[in-house]
């Protein structure tokens, strides 16, 4: 996490932009910090220790800018792009990573395209920081393009969502076996770009409404791109499905996520699970993919449905349940 000490508050300017935002004690007393944070968890534990956020990246200028990047190299390099757009003349750049994220592989990119890094190591990171005024323009150009959209098979995709480099192998075995059949309201919980749901509303033809549920902003917006030629009702919330739903539906279909950062995660699996098995209407159906190896089944029988294997492959499983 990003800190600074005692001796060095004199150097700390009024105002920062905090891009990757997450709390921390030792920002309380900063006088005018701005964070922006794509994932709707961590963006909503930054909202409750009281911190000013913005929903888009501002356009205005900075002293300082912070970045605390995800675990997706294009990413993190978009966002040192983004963040240079946003310094003041003589502002600076500061950047903390874990070792295991690849900080060092990062400070030495970043030593290409502005030569003065300073950096230290403490409790497995590194924090290192440049002024930028005489950075590589066409490193940092070629860094700015990593973070337009992409095209992924005719959908529009962004560096750090989910998939963002090709269709998740997961997602297409539950597309390919699909039933046709599913009707009345449905949800998409983590939904990421829309892949799944592009598929639902072209093989499902009885769907109503369809609810998009996901926690990446930036997923999200892609999603909306990528499903504006269906001309059903479809609503998208930028939303943690762990905290519940605010409907109870038809059908749901996920495929849900297994990892915080970059630690396997089952419990969040078993946590979109039991949320979908409160959400759904009685004779209602769940469709779910999985890794073979993640124990799901007991957590099916476990929120009172009935389950059964669809197919499996090499790696993945599909799973359909019914509520009682």
């Amino acid at each position: 996490m990003l800190a600074f000490s005692a001796e060095d508050a004199l150097a700390i300017p009024q105002r920062a932009l905090f891009i990757g935002a997450q709390p921390h004690p030792a920002l309380r007393a900063w006088p005018e910090v701005v964070g922006w944070q794509p994932l709707r968890p961590l963006a909503a534990a930054w909202e409750k220790a009281g911190f000013a956020r913005t929903e888009d990246l501002p356009e205005g200028k900075f002293p300082l800018v912070m970045v605390l990047p995800g675990k997706s190299k294009d990413e993190a390099l978009a966002w040192f792009a983004q963040a240079k757009d946003r310094l003041e003349p003589g502002g600076r750049l500061l950047v903390a990573m874990p070792n295991t994220a690849g900080a060092g592989r990062f400070e030495k990119e970043l030593s290409k395209a502005a030569g003065n890094i300073v950096s230290i190591q403490k409790h497995k990171c590194r924090a290192f920081h440049a002024l930028l005024d005489e950075a590589d323009e066409a490193v940092f150009s070629g860094w700015r393009a990593l973070g337009e959209l992409r095209e992924i098979s005719g959908f529009s995709v962004q560096a750090g969502i989910f998939s963002s480099d090709h269709i998740d192998p997961g997602s297409q075995l539950l597309a390919d076996h699909l039933p046709a059949h599913l009707h009345g309201n449905v949800a998409d919980l983590g939904a990421g770009w829309g892949f799944l749901s592009d598929a639902m509303l072209k093989r499902c033809p009885n769907i109503e409404r369809l609810d998009l549920f996901e926690a990446d902003a930036r997923a999200l917006c892609c999603a909306r791109m990528n499903l504006a030629c269906h001309e059903r009702e479809i609503t998208y919330h930028w939303h943690d499905v762990t905290t519940g739903l605010p409907e109870i539906y038809d059908a749901i279909v996920m495929n849900p996520p297994f990892h915080t950062g970059q630690a396997t995660d089952v419990d969040l699996g078993r946590a979109f699970l039991k949320v979908a098995a409160g959400s759904l209407k009685r004779g209602g159906k769940l469709l779910l993919v999985a890794n073979r190896q993640l124990p799901y089944e007991a957590a099916l029988e476990a929120s009172g449905l009935a389950w059964r294997k669809i197919t499996e492959d090499k790696i993945y499983k599909l799973l359909a349940a019914e509520k009682r």
